[in-house]
């Protein structure tokens, strides 16, 4: 399935050129990038980095403050389904 995000045009002016030096696809880019991060948040930051792991713990916290993210988690645990459920079964 192919959807589109919106973003600034600074950030896909980088991911452009990163896809053009790199001679891939600019989704091939975000895909990198998000596994990045997804390995840097499982790992934790460098024990060298402590801004890192300020900003990531920043970030962790600001996500699960978001009053809609509340609702969604909560209304999930009341239906008993869990969300990669919902992705296998088509519900959702």
């Amino acid at each position: 399935m192919t959807t589109s995000v919106t973003i600034d045009d600074e950030l896909r002016k980088k991911i452009k050129k990163l896809a053009a030096e790199l001679d891939t696809t600019q989704g091939n880019i975000v895909e990198q990038a998000i596994e990045l991060l997804e390995w840097k948040l499982s790992t934790g930051p460098d024990e060298q980095d402590p801004k890192a792991r300020e900003i990531i713990q920043r970030a962790v916290e600001k996500r699960k403050d978001i009053p809609w993210r509340k609702k969604i988690r909560k209304a999930i645990q009341r239906s008993g389904i869990e969300i990669d459920e919902m992705r296998i079964s088509g519900r959702g």
